[in-house]
């Protein structure tokens, strides 16, 4: 009968609501708080006439300053016909009880129960209230409403017990709470009236509570449980409050009295907690002998006062326990004689007129919710670093609540601080940094363990996971690791501007390596010659124009400078910066009227531009008569051109290849080899034709 379903609805926001103080009752604002309501309330009084439009500016204001406010009130015989009379008054005081669920006893009829869920709907709009005819049980003369924003209700029945009245009894789940040690029956009572002193009306009580402790022991260990409502109980000495906070052999339905009131109740010293007769004299509903019992009252399980989670909260109203509108002033007078300190004259004349019994109100904290990220990525970080990330931690529900405490276990891989932790509801989050281990390139990824008391979530799993990267690898060569190398320009003309590619590599790149990035670049020496390039991430290779401009150069001069790039891994946690890769650069200018003189080294340049598009240039020098031979093969190894064969003459050549094979036609984009052969020197020189 009282497994509990899941609900779906969202929890109590975090920030704590406030309730308005004056005729809704309790502490009023601050200034500024009043200040920021005037607004609203210019809005909404303006269009409204009658008395109540004050009440219904109090209604669209107040909020309850909790995490659960339970009410219970007795309404005096209310039927039909008592509706239109009382109900004025009513809608005076619900704007200040506030209520996220509410007992009422004493109810009479459907159309009545419907008559109190309408006040609730109208003092209260900001809520979703559900409750009336369809939570009303006739055998009970209760009905059970509630906020369908803060909580769900189920499993609504009634309790026998040998009494006048049966016991309503529903299920209640704080909505965002799955686990049944969230949820908590309410009982709605009315045990038989009749004064204290009478055998047989004591003795109904008596058999009543004990027909219910009963039926309490039958609820499973641990199980939270509120009984609430009219007891009419004249002092803790009755049999009945005994058999109903007794210790027994099985203790299951054992119930707490919030308060510590031994004796007999109706005395002064006990006058700030009566909650019956709050007027005296006459014209009153009711009895007429002005504060002086307390019949209404909550009692509660142990489990509810066990600091584990669902817990009621310790202290008196308005955050805690009590009777609404009692200030303790009233003894034997009417609640709102010479004013009320309480809830303010409005409401206290209302409550006088309203039943012949104050509502009684229990807060409850809710327990703790875990709020944290189900995944962290650390990103790609770069071996050898110790990244880490912030996972940050709190507890959700809107204070008072339960504290959260947790703890962090990391899975291989990755670290966690360790030892327990402890978050309040009013705390800012905690964040925590995550680390993860870089001794290994690869992906890493692995499961954290958030380990807390959240009811529903005791072992909560955020995946981690991340990319440990190897260091780029900087080099003038794809093949070996160059810091150095040499960019011959070869012979220039004079007044023109020569430009050769230069090569830069991320030898070895894979997925798992991080790029390479340019973090400087100059040259050293004569300035004619230049390198402009844009900033980027270099995955494997990069092709950069070197510029000469031999204006103002003296004619068959040689000139020589020196281009320096400062690499780095990409800027990622554990990069590094490496040594500077160092490129000479020569050029040779042409002489006056184009003569050269010989040159006195065997010289072969690497073709530029390389890459090219439709023409690469090959030049070299031989120092005297040698037989040359330049020959073209595609990738595969097969001879596809002839740029040069036989005797050449000494001096200072070049040739030039359009792309094409040895029968004239166009060749296809790729990889191509250059070999270079002459006595004394071979060379092999990789180019590659763009599309």
């Amino acid at each position: 009968m009282w497994s509990a379903s899941p609900s779906s609805a969202r929890l109590c926001p975090r920030t704590p609501r406030v309730r308005v103080g004056g005729a809704g009752g309790g502490p009023g604002l601050g200034a500024d708080a009043r200040s920021s309501q005037t607004e609203l309330g210019r809005a909404v009084t303006s269009r409204l006439r009658g008395p109540l439009a004050g009440v219904l500016l109090l209604a669209a204001l107040a909020t309850p300053s909790h995490a659960l406010r339970v009410a219970t009130w007795n309404l005096l015989a209310y039927d039909d016909a008592a509706v239109p009379v009382r109900r004025p008054h009513m809608l005076q005081i619900v704007p200040g009880l506030a209520p996220d669920v509410m007992v009422v006893q004493e109810l009479l009829t459907a159309p009545a129960a419907d008559s109190f869920a309408a006040n609730l709907k109208l003092m209260m709009p900001g809520r979703v209230w559900k409750g009336g005819s369809t939570t009303f049980l006739l055998s009970t003369q209760s009905a059970i409403y509630f906020d369908s924003l803060a909580v769900s209700i189920s499993n609504l029945s009634a309790v026998a017990t040998g009494g006048p009245r049966q016991v309503l009894v529903a299920l209640v789940r704080p909505n965002g709470y799955k686990a049944n040690a969230a949820s908590f029956r309410v009982y709605s009572v009315h045990f038989k009236a009749g004064n204290g002193s009478v055998p047989t009306d004591s003795s109904q009580r008596t058999l009543e509570c004990t027909n219910l402790r009963n039926t309490l022991n039958a609820a499973p260990a641990g199980t939270n449980i509120l009984m609430g409502g009219d007891t009419n109980f004249y002092g803790a000495y009755e049999t009945g409050y005994t058999r109903l906070t007794e210790s027994q052999a099985d203790n299951d339905g054992r119930l707490r009295d919030p308060l510590s009131m031994p004796g007999v109740w109706n005395n002064p010293a006990y006058a700030p907690y009566h909650s019956q007769s709050p007027c005296a004299g006459s014209p009153c509903v009711g009895s007429n002998g002005g504060m002086d019992d307390r019949f209404d009252l909550f009692l509660h399980s142990y489990p509810l006062n066990d600091g584990l989670g669902l817990d009621v909260v310790a202290g008196s109203l308005p955050g805690g326990y009590g009777a609404y509108g009692n200030d303790g002033l009233h003894y034997n007078a009417s609640i709102d004689a010479g004013g009320n300190s309480a809830v303010g004259l409005a409401v206290a004349e209302a409550l006088r007129q309203a039943s012949d019994h104050v509502p009684v109100i229990v807060a409850l904290q809710l327990p703790a919710k875990l709020a944290v990220a189900s995944a962290l990525d650390f990103g790609d970080v770069i071996t050898g670093s110790a990244p880490t990330a912030p996972l940050t931690v709190d507890d959700l529900p809107a204070p008072p609540a339960a504290t959260l405490t947790y703890s962090l276990a990391a899975p291989a891989g990755f670290t966690a601080p360790g030892g327990t932790f402890n978050n309040t509801a009013a705390a800012v989050p905690d964040v925590h940094a995550i680390g993860m281990l870089t001794g290994t390139v690869g992906v890493q990824s692995g499961t954290l363990t958030v380990n807390s008391n959240d009811l529903d979530t005791t072992a909560k799993a955020v995946l981690l996971s991340g990319r440990v990267l190897a260091h780029a690898s900087p080099s003038l060569d794809s093949l070996v690791a160059a810091s150095s190398d040499t960019l011959d320009f070869g012979t220039v003309p004079q007044s023109g501007t020569s430009e050769r590619s230069l090569r830069l590599f991320n030898r070895g790149y894979s997925s798992l390596q991080a790029r390479l990035v340019r973090t400087a670049e100059f040259v050293a020496g004569d300035d004619r010659f230049t390198f402009e390039a844009p900033a980027a991430l270099l995955s494997d290779a990069g092709t950069y124009a070197v510029r000469f401009n031999s204006t103002g150069a003296p004619p068959g001069s040689d000139v020589v400078a020196e281009l320096r790039l400062a690499p780095a891994d990409e800027p990622l946690a554990g990069a590094v910066a490496y040594d500077t890769l160092r490129v000479t650069l020569r050029a040779h200018v042409q002489a006056n009227g184009g003569v050269e003189g010989l040159p006195t080294v065997l010289r072969f340049a690497p073709p530029a531009p390389n890459p090219f598009h439709r023409e690469a240039v090959f030049a070299f020098d031989l120092p005297e008569p040698a037989a040359v031979s330049l020959v073209v093969y595609d990738a595969s190894g097969r001879r596809i051109a002839d740029l040069a064969r036989g005797e050449h003459p000494a001096g200072r050549h070049q040739v030039r290849w359009q792309a094409t094979d040895r029968n004239g036609r166009p060749l296809r984009a790729g990889l191509y080899f250059a070999r270079f052969h002459t006595a004394g020197l071979i060379r092999v020189a990789r180019l590659v034709m763009l599309p």
